[in-house]
């Protein structure tokens, strides 16, 4: 699905950070995030298929690969990945065992994918837990800032991202913001369970940080939850 550049990697971001502290060759690693949609009638097929690819993905020096099936639309997926360096991640995209995955996932598909390149900003990124992972939310919010806006709605994201760390059930906070387009910002948050998730939305720091943000959205705030696949 990926096939050039901009493939169909229907997938997303992806990186192993320390909990607390982000470690300097941090700076260094390619996050990405994808999205794609199968036609209905290939969920199953397509889901096998991008085990697959994340199989490869692992063999070929990605960090963390993360397939993640939406809850609500099932035929939705994305991809949360975090590669070593872009140089990695360049390699795996243009190698001929991934580009005959690629053909597989292009044949199943019913558009085209949406790759977001992203850079960390804040937050942590904990390690996946595979007991753990049949219960929780993974979380992918896309804020849209007007670019004049900019600088007045970044500390309110800063905020947010360390305010969220501290609620119940907060395993994963992270606020990434695209490569090319830096007013455009993806939060990856991974939640103990759906209880957990419903607090964080309830709580008062969050209607406080949506309220205060607002006026410098160019978009309504895009907010897909999912669970985990591979």
């Amino acid at each position: 699905m990926r096939e050039t550049r901009t493939p169909f990697i229907f997938l997303l971001v992806a990186a192993l950070l320390v909990t607390v502290a982000v470690p300097a060759w941090a700076d260094t690693q390619q996050y990405v995030v994808v999205y794609g949609e199968f036609n209905p009638a290939n969920t199953k097929a397509g889901s096998s298929v991008l085990d697959d690819l994340a199989t490869q993905a692992l063999a070929s020096g990605a960090v963390r690969f993360d397939v993640l099936q939406q809850l609500d639309r099932p035929n939705f997926f994305a991809l949360f990945e975090i590669w070593s360096s872009q140089q990695t991640y360049e390699a795996f995209l243009t190698s001929s065992d991934t580009q005959a995955i690629f053909d597989q996932l292009a044949a199943l598909r019913q558009a085209p994918p949406d790759e977001r390149d992203g850079t960390f900003i804040e937050g942590s990124v904990t390690p996946r837990d595979s007991h753990a992972a049949a219960r929780q939310i993974f979380v992918i919010t896309h804020v849209d800032i007007i670019p004049t806006f900019l600088d007045q709605a970044k500390p309110l994201l800063l905020q947010f991202v360390a305010d969220s760390a501290g609620d119940p059930g907060v395993q994963t906070f992270a606020m990434l913001s695209w490569d090319d387009i830096t007013n455009h910002f993806q939060l990856i948050e991974v939640f103990a369970n759906q209880q957990a998730f419903d607090a964080h939305v309830s709580a008062q720091h969050t209607v406080d940080f949506r309220n205060s943000l607002q006026p410098f959205i160019g978009s309504p705030v895009d907010e897909r939850l999912y669970q985990f696949g591979s």
